[in-house]
């Protein structure tokens, strides 16, 4: 696996939140004894903050893409469907339908996208559209 791969993005993510968990159970253990969050505390869930939201953009960013890879691939697989029915390979009529079937599939992928980067949007302080 290499750096960039989503394997090793995974795996990153998931250490970064086995971290995370440790640093918020260890500051739940002293809040829960009577020590107040100290300065470094502040800081540093200020900075784990940032980070997390640094990671859900991105997440989303990922997301709205693979829904735009799945509208594409939709759209082939109907074009293919088309072309099997306009060259009277198999039944024409079952095709036609199954071409439909896939557009359908692209829209909804596409307005998945759409929403995924308008949340994206929103959570970046992008307002509403």
């Amino acid at each position: 696996m290499t750096a960039d791969d989503p394997g090793s993005r995974a795996a990153e993510r998931a250490e970064s939140a086995g971290r995370r968990t440790r640093e918020l159970s260890e500051r739940l253990t002293r809040l829960a004894s009577g020590w107040p969050s100290s300065e470094d505390d502040v800081r540093a869930a200020h900075e784990a903050a940032e980070q997390s939201a640094t990671h859900s953009e991105e997440a989303h960013q990922r997301a709205a893409a693979r829904h735009e890879q799945a509208a594409q691939a939709h759209e082939a697989a109907a074009r293919l469907h088309d072309d099997a029915a306009d060259m009277g390979v198999g039944d024409p009529d079952r095709h036609r339908r199954q071409a439909a079937g896939h557009r359908e599939g692209a829209a909804a992928d596409r307005e998945a996208a759409g929403h995924r980067e308008a949340a994206a949007d929103d959570a970046a302080g992008g307002g509403a559209r």
